[in-house]
């Protein structure tokens, strides 16, 4: 005879009972891990191209998106922890120092983060990004990774730059997180010269706009709402502030950029 028909998310409704206690307390960690609780902006916010998604957090408005869910953060939080254990092992191994991993960088005196690698050969930033198909695609197409990915690595550089490292270049490493294999494994890179540092400068005058919107909201004279949105929708699904109700029954939350309001504003 064939066995009972499996019950969703478990072998049978104790399975599945327990399945759920175990997903509650997964979820319950990611929601209190350090990252999650960060109110402060790090170089990894700071290129995001919402301007009220960068407000919001400056603000600390409460979250309202609840519709993501925390595993690929999880994932990609233990295979940094795996990689930073990598490369300090190929030091002892080669009784080399060529690799500084997971070190505090301060790009700027309110926006400090820490950068995943230092290649001391290369002189080199690296970023580990641990991603599905999808953004796997964009970081391999002609148009490279989204500026806020851009702008997080060469922030690093500067940030590393101020501990006296050298820097030519910054890399992003992207590996595969739904694969089999390492074999998708995919490496952008370009250099950090005048034209980076550039950037970096326009990243951190746009930060300081931000901040201004921030204190216009907190003193009444402007709101959340008339705050900009960035243009790429496909950004708001992980975007802490997303709740596309929001523009049904004007409750809290960010509706997203395609349902932007009419009375949003640019702040010079």
């Amino acid at each position: 005879m064939k066995g009972a028909p499996a019950v969703l998310n478990g072998s049978s409704p104790w399975a599945a009972r327990y399945a759920q206690e175990v997903r509650r307390i997964v979820v319950e960690h990611a929601e209190h891990a350090p990252r999650s609780q960060q109110v402060h902006l790090g170089p990894s916010e700071l290129g995001v191209e919402c301007d009220r998604q960068v407000v919001s957090k400056l603000l600390g408005l409460p979250k309202t998106n609840h519709v993501v869910d925390p595993w690929p953060s999880i994932v990609g939080t233990a295979t940094h922890a795996w990689l930073a254990e990598a490369f300090d092992a190929w030091n002892r191994r080669h009784q080399a120092t060529r690799f500084v991993t997971e070190t505090r960088v301060v790009p700027h005196p309110d926006h400090s983060g820490t950068g995943d690698l230092y290649d001391a050969f290369e002189q080199a930033v690296v970023d580990h990004k641990v991603l599905g198909e999808s953004s796997m695609a964009k970081i391999r197409s002609a148009d490279g990774p989204p500026m806020r990915y851009r702008a997080q690595l060469h922030l690093y550089a500067r940030g590393f730059k101020s501990l006296g490292l050298p820097v030519k270049r910054v890399v992003l490493v992207a590996y595969p997180r739904t694969a089999s294999s390492l074999d998708g494994l995919y490496v952008w890179e370009e250099e950090h010269d005048e034209k980076a540092e550039a950037l970096v400068d326009a990243v951190l005058t746009r930060t300081q706009t931000r901040k201004d919107m921030a204190e216009l909201v907190k003193r009444g004279l402007l709101t959340i709402e008339q705050v900009p949105t960035a243009p790429d929708a496909d950004e708001c699904f992980f975007c802490d502030f997303y709740r596309p109700e929001a523009a049904r029954d004007g409750g809290p939350g960010c509706p997203g950029s395609r349902a932007k309001s009419e009375t949003a504003i640019a702040i010079n």
